[in-house]
């Protein structure tokens, strides 16, 4: 697995609130997919144009059994700012992040998020939040085992 250091400008997303159990992988499909049906709804009615493809940031480390996420999809700054209602927007601030590219199934990212996780350890990387995925893959038109997902681990907070 590769591990790359990059330095990323401040980035607009807009988002839905989201939380699943993180044991039982059937909830956290089903949490994501109804917090992507409702930005990429959002996106569709003010005619928004998303600059990625849809992504989850991770703002704090999950405890015990719930995982909390957001929905995400990043935009322009101001399609950012037409956030209403459930959809919220925020900005990843600009700063040093280290990031790899998970290939297969979305059941066995936690593999690659440790593997950053070590990654981090070994080279004496301080480990913040947040932590985001991009599915770079529609998994409709690519198989499971070739699924591309980037994870990206700040360095910064």
């Amino acid at each position: 697995m590769e591990f790359t250091r990059k330095t990323m400008p401040e980035q607009h997303y807009i988002y839905v609130d989201c939380e699943a159990s993180f044991t039982t992988p059937n909830a956290i499909a089903e949490a994501m997919a109804s917090g992507f049906g409702a930005v990429f709804g959002f996106t569709q009615e003010k005619r928004i144009s998303p600059l990625t493809m849809p992504s989850s940031i991770y703002m704090e480390m999950p405890s015990s059994d719930a995982m909390k996420f957001r929905a995400a999809v990043f935009v322009s700054a101001e399609d950012a700012a037409k956030a209403e209602g459930d959809v919220k927007s925020a900005a990843m601030a600009a700063g040093d992040v280290v990031m790899t590219t998970h290939v297969g199934p979305y059941a066995s990212l936690n593999q690659s998020h440790k593997a950053l996780w070590d990654h981090c350890d070994a080279e004496g990387l301080p480990k913040a939040m947040p932590v985001w995925e991009i599915y770079v893959d529609d998994p409709e038109k690519t198989p499971e085992g070739e699924l591309r997902t980037e994870i990206y681990r700040s360095l910064s907070g």
